[in-house]
């Protein structure tokens, strides 16, 4: 039988079992900060913090002991959560504006897209060898996590990005129609509605639950009449030169679904008409190098079906390959955009 000195091995192999404690113990840093902070925004502290105040004052308002607040605001302090003024406390300018919510990015949707990607993680070692299939209520979660409502941020950000593609931009002004492919919760859809109070759009959605909250949205911007949500796969789409312009939010469209949506595409849109991709997880360069970030991103967006690493050159070759020409890549305030144009009859 080997002894425990034996399976052991020694001096150095403790120091690397040490080592390699002290790296999950770092690594634990910012678990232990999300789970700080999603206990201190469900103890309703954040909302007290929108102005200033001190331990004593939020150790009174809350019942916690004034030693416990004094240790979570350091910490929060510490994370660049809130600023500290002598003994004053409040949220930082960033935190504000997440606790606040603004154009619908907010803590609570935040700290679900987190949930998501932890589960994706913990699936890792499945047998399944992509994507383990959100549902209707993960599907949502997603979508809200990654989208943003039509607030006046947004219709700002919008109003950029549209400035740099102005051939795209005037169709919008003149009405369109826009075709939506893949629109979440309609970020992007609302907003441009909002933007060009001529525009009607078409939004296709693959999940109901989705499709059901972009409705929603709609009518809460006051732009339910100028759009109409469909809860359908976009490669099923049967309309045929309908629209002058589409976006395709190409980047949750996994790899055996691309080509076929882009032939529905360039069937829906009339000849001549422009579709607009943007390049939205692109691949990392040799000067990003492989961090482990990046790592985790590849490895949780394909868990999440969506396409990773796609550079502007790929969805140029794409398009190219459905059959658009007149093929640019143009830079914008949300990183590259690529325009494709159906060629006329």
């Amino acid at each position: 039988m080997t002894d425990t000195s034996d399976r052991d091995g020694g001096l150095d192999r403790l120091q690397a079992a040490l080592t390699a404690r002290s790296m999950i113990k770092d690594w634990a840093v910012g678990a232990q900060l999300i789970a700080l902070i999603r206990a201190v925004h469900d103890a309703g502290w954040f909302g007290r913090m929108h102005h200033e105040t001190t331990v004593e004052e939020l150790a009174s308002g809350t019942g916690a002991p004034i030693e416990q607040v004094s240790d979570v605001l350091e910490v929060l302090a510490s994370a660049g959560v809130v600023d500290s003024a002598g003994a004053s406390f409040r949220l930082s300018g960033t935190f504000d504006a997440l606790v606040t919510g603004v154009s619908g990015v907010d803590l609570p949707t935040v700290l679900d897209g987190d949930d998501l990607a932890r589960a994706a993680v913990a699936e890792a070692t499945a047998a399944a060898a992509h994507g383990h299939g959100l549902d209707g209520a993960g599907a949502l979660a997603l979508a809200r996590d990654w989208g943003v409502q039509a607030g006046a941020g947004a219709r700002q950000l919008y109003g950029l990005v549209y400035e740099a593609v102005p051939e795209y931009r005037d169709r919008l002004a003149e009405g369109g129609p826009l075709l939506d492919v893949g629109s979440g919760v309609g970020g992007a859809l609302l907003t441009t509605l909002a933007l060009f109070p001529e525009l009607r759009a078409v939004g296709a959605e693959i999940v109901p639950e989705v499709a059901a909250e972009t409705r929603r949205r709609a009518k809460a911007v006051g732009v339910d009449s100028r759009v109409e949500v469909r809860a359908v796969d976009a490669r099923l789409l049967e309309d045929e030169s309908a629209f002058a312009v589409c976006y395709w939010a190409q980047g949750f469209f996994p790899d055996g679904t691309r080509a076929d949506v882009l032939e529905a595409v360039l069937r829906a849109l009339r000849p001549d008409g422009l579709l607009l991709m943007q390049e939205t997880f692109p691949p990392t360069t040799a000067q990003d190098g492989a961090t482990t970030r990046v790592a985790l991103d590849r490895l949780v967006h394909r868990r999440q079906n969506i396409a990773f690493g796609l550079a502007a050159e790929d969805l140029l070759a794409e398009a190219e390959a459905a059959g658009f020409g007149d093929l640019r890549v143009i830079d914008s305030p949300v990183g590259r955009l690529v325009v494709a144009r159906k060629p006329a009859a």
